[in-house]
């Protein structure tokens, strides 16, 4: 195993480029950040890659980044995909950017934003308290919450945000979107995945799918225009439709669905 260590006070970014194994970073109290790179065979060319990554400190504004890049070495990458583990202890609020092309990410405690590009690897975060910015081929997206925008996008995988505060956008190609609560304006687009809003209140909520089913659920006292439209599906609503937005006090939500043969439904959450 190797292990560095850091005093990083003040704002910190850690910047992950690890082609494939296992990303695991926890937020912790204090202000020193470790660094561990585990190799989980015996072999010589996993402690060749380790001994030969990248693990240092760098000036980044006025705080700090932790570079750990990990550099691909093809006989030993040709092996799988979970050789390496690379853990990552850090102060509570560092900014996160990761690069990888099999590695599954996970992120426990609470983080600042989050930049990653990833092509088949999942994607878990606890809290993520600024911006969030994702891009994945194939891989699944969990975050339970985002206190930022988001804008998160996979073409197989599905996505699941409990929480997300600000304006968001979602898209998969065949994978399902889940967003439990929404506080802010969101956009959600799919080919074939169902989408489901467990809980919108005001802003502007687009919803938009080819065969996807969709469901949304509109919180207690939100003023509604409702537009839904559906070629060949079914759509209904628990709420009372208007042609023109509600009066009275209250947010005021402006929901668009559209589909071409799913199903629409909207409730109240």
């Amino acid at each position: 195993m190797r292990r560095e260590s850091f005093h990083t006070p003040g704002s910190l970014t850690l910047d992950v480029r690890l082609p494939s194994g296992e990303i695991t970073l926890e937020s912790v109290d204090g202000d020193e950040t470790v660094v561990e790179l585990v190799a989980t065979t015996s072999s010589d060319e996993a402690r060749e890659v380790i001994e030969n990554a990248r693990v240092e400190l760098r000036a980044r504004g006025a705080g700090h980044e932790v570079l750990v890049d990990v550099q691909k070495r093809r006989r030993f990458f040709d092996f799988g995909r979970s050789e390496i583990v690379l853990r990552i202890y850090a102060p509570h609020g560092a900014d996160v950017e990761v690069s990888t092309a099999s590695a599954d990410v996970s992120g426990r405690g609470r983080f600042g934003g989050l930049k990653a590009q990833i092509a088949s690897g999942d994607v878990r975060f606890a809290e993520l308290g600024a911006r969030v910015e994702i891009k994945s081929a194939s891989g699944d997206v969990d975050v339970e919450r985002i206190g930022g925008g988001a804008t998160i996008n996979t073409a197989s995988g599905d996505i699941r945000v409990g929480r997300v505060e600000g304006e968001a956008t979602f898209r998969s190609a065949s994978g399902d979107v889940t967003v439990e609560e929404a506080e802010s304006s969101v956009t959600v687009q799919t080919a074939s995945g169902d989408q489901r809003l467990e809980s919108v209140s005001s802003g502007r909520v687009t919803m938009q799918s080819a065969s996807g089913d969709q469901v949304v659920g509109v919180r207690a006292g939100s003023r509604v225009h409702v537009d839904a439209k559906t070629m060949s599906g079914d759509a209904s609503s628990e709420l009372d439709v208007a042609d023109e937005p509600v009066g009275g006090e209250g947010p005021q939500l402006e929901l668009r669905a559209t589909s071409m043969s799913g199903d629409i439904q909207i409730l109240r959450a």
